[in-house]
């Protein structure tokens, strides 16, 4: 299996920042990409929900037709065998730009929520600064060190591993709207479960605090 070897999420000037938190609203945000490398790969499946104060509102998915030297070439077979997501597929796809400016018309001003999100974030800030000329500047709330944190003796911390000890189903995994509305199920559990074991949210997260600060830097995992 492959690691993202460093979260680039914020490394651009104006992009936003990483924070700890439960909110009422946010968009739950997942993608599908070529790879690893937000420098080099891209983006080719955007899938988003909104929740407002706390109940689901509309979603957006879109796929994305990435830059390729190859006419008709845009994905790996291992990608397409990961994914379902084919060549014939994004040959019909709307452009980065087109598909760019709608999902930033979805998401506004609002907090991005997702599953180890910095790599998503990363990705979404790389092409909002090549195809959009502009930071990307939402905040994010990452749920990987949330698992992490409540589940420290689990050898691994993927969303099918939160998805399988919560009984969620994902109907059409590494599928990004999918995934969102698995992540999305998984939150709402997972703070159940902190409400249960911890006095309140604030103090659980103040322990998630202290566990990315005693690890100098957030465990990654395995994305695939």
């Amino acid at each position: 299996m492959k690691k993202q070897e460093k979260s680039f999420a914020g490394t651009l000037p104006g992009t936003g920042r990483s924070q700890l938190a439960f909110p009422e609203t946010y968009v739950v945000v997942d993608l599908e990409t070529t790879g690893l490398d937000p420098e080099r790969d891209q983006i080719i499946e955007i899938g988003a929900l909104e929740v407002v104060q706390g109940k689901r509102g509309r979603t957006f998915s879109t796929l994305i037709q990435p830059r390729t030297p190859l006419s008709g070439h845009y994905v790996s077979p291992f990608i397409t065998q990961l994914t379902g997501i084919t060549d014939e597929m994004l040959a019909a796809a709307p452009q980065p730009r087109q598909a760019l400016e709608a999902f930033e018309k979805f998401l506004s001003s609002r907090v991005a929520v997702g599953y180890n999100v910095g790599f998503d974030m990363g990705f979404l800030q790389q092409q909002f600064q090549e195809q959009l000329f502009r930071p990307l500047a939402n905040d994010w709330v990452d749920l990987l060190p949330m698992a992490q944190t409540l589940f420290p003796l689990w050898p691994h911390h993927r969303l099918n591993n939160l998805a399988a000890w919560y009984h969620v189903v994902n109907q059409d995994a590494h599928r990004a709207l999918s995934d969102v509305e698995t992540t999305e199920a998984c939150f709402q559990k997972l703070k159940q479960d902190v409400l249960r074991q911890y006095p309140s949210t604030q103090a659980f997260l103040e322990e998630v605090r202290k566990k990315i600060q005693g690890k100098g830097e957030e465990e990654q995992l395995s994305l695939w």
